[in-house]
């Protein structure tokens, strides 16, 4: 199915950045950005976003995420195949912009997520219902998508595919990155 193939080869700058976040996270490289986005306040007696939301997580991701959109663009370039299913227009917005939109939009749209599990008094890295799990294999994804709508060759019809896609794509991902030790939880 061609959709799922552009969903696919759309996701990867940010499938990698994510990939390559979680070993940045595993092995403690730059440290000293690990330091909370919500400069551990409070509201109401809770955590704002949580430790897990930090400087490093979101630096790591945006430039991994241009890197990745790098060799993306490259790819689109050099090989019809590849850009016969490319969703971005290379010609009007930089592999520098939708790399940083790939890698903000991710981190960001984890942010309300993190908020509200604080509010029902979730641990950090778990979710306390199969909502909670849901909505956070989703809320990246729904965060990306509807940012990229403007910018891409994105449709409608992309981003009801793709919320299903992605979301299932995550799952598969995270468990995959638990079985080889770079998550702690499943989900």
């Amino acid at each position: 199915m061609k959709i799922v193939l552009e969903l696919l080869i759309f996701a990867l700058p940010v499938i990698f950045a994510a990939i390559f976040h979680m070993v940045v996270v595993k092995l403690n490289v730059f440290p000293f950005l690990n330091y909370p986005l919500d400069h551990n306040k409070k509201w109401r007696g809770k955590p704002i976003f949580g430790k897990n939301k930090t400087y490093r997580g979101l630096i790591i991701m945006i430039v991994f995420s241009i890197f990745f959109t790098f060799i993306y663009k490259v790819l689109a370039d050099n090989f019809s195949g590849f850009n016969s299913h490319n969703l971005l227009n290379f010609q009007i917005y930089s592999f520098t912009f939708y790399g940083f939109l790939y890698g903000a939009a991710y981190i960001i749209a984890e942010l309300p997520n993190s908020f509200i599990k604080r509010r029902m008094g979730a641990k950090e890295g778990k979710s306390n219902n199969i909502i909670m799990v849901l909505f956070d294999q989703l809320d990246s994804v729904i965060g990306i998508t509807l940012l990229f709508i403007p910018f891409s060759a994105f449709t409608i019809k992309h981003f009801f595919v793709g919320i299903l896609f992605f979301g299932l794509l995550h799952i598969i991902i995270n468990y995959l990155l638990f079985l080889i030790g770079l998550r702690k939880e499943k989900f």
